[in-house]
């Protein structure tokens, strides 16, 4: 039998391996740990809000699979581990274990962030139909936070380069094939420093709550105090 709804955290390269992850931008190697962990971290107390009936899966990078933080472990989530450089394979994997036993799917990239319990909820309500539906997550820059599904058309998914995903690139390779498309909208991906000083003058505002713990804003304002030249 099918379980209902899973979602799948997901990553672009190692995040959580030091000697392994990407340098982001300007940052030294441990203020770029503290980003993409934190980001991780954000999603991890948001989704764990949600039902326990929804399943929770993260797919994080071979390289990571001994330097997960202790807050990630024992929890919720499965993990399911694999060569981010080689995103299709992943996907394979994702795709040979879990799409075919869920109803609806939701990828969500884990380098975004603005994303709450209730865009999650609407996003499988709109899956909820009996016709093949996506649903993106638009950023605010034109880019993907998260696509969600109810049928794994595999032509689809593995024509796809996932490699910086962005929206018309996405909707273009989506209206090749017959789905009822809805978009969800007003999110952010925390790519590059631009992002880094959009993500400051969002997390000022009240409303952040909704998607931010007090905890984790502590964690980005020490890379905020860190790096205040940059945010002018």
């Amino acid at each position: 039998m099918k379980s209902n709804s899973s979602i799948y955290l997901f990553s672009n390269s190692p995040r959580f391996n030091k000697e392994a992850i990407p340098d982001f931008e300007s940052f030294g190697r441990d203020d770029s740990l503290l980003l993409y962990s934190s980001l991780i971290l954000n999603h991890k107390e948001i989704l764990e809000q949600l039902p326990k009936t929804i399943n929770l899966i993260s797919c994080f990078d071979t390289n990571d699979k001994d330097f997960l933080p202790e807050e990630l472990k024992g929890n919720r989530f499965q993990f399911i581990f694999g060569d981010t450089a080689d995103k299709k394979g992943l996907l394979r994997i994702m795709s040979d274990k879990y799409f075919n036993d869920s109803v609806n799917n939701l990828i969500i990239l884990s380098d975004s962030i603005g994303i709450t319990c209730e865009d999650i909820q609407k996003a499988f309500n709109l899956l909820q139909i009996d016709d093949e539906v996506i649903v993106l997550g638009k950023t605010n820059n034109d880019k993907i936070a998260f696509i969600g599904f109810n049928s794994f058309n595999k032509e689809l998914f593995f024509d796809i380069t996932w490699d910086n995903l962005t929206y018309d690139y996405l909707l273009a390779k989506v209206n090749k094939h017959e789905n009822l498309i809805h978009v969800l909208g007003n999110y952010m991906l925390i790519n590059s420093i631009t992002d880094f000083k959009n993500l400051y003058a969002e997390l000022s505002k009240k409303e952040s709550l909704a998607y931010c713990s007090k905890d984790i804003h502590e964690r980005f304002t020490n890379l905020f105090i860190e790096y205040k030249e940059l945010l002018k």
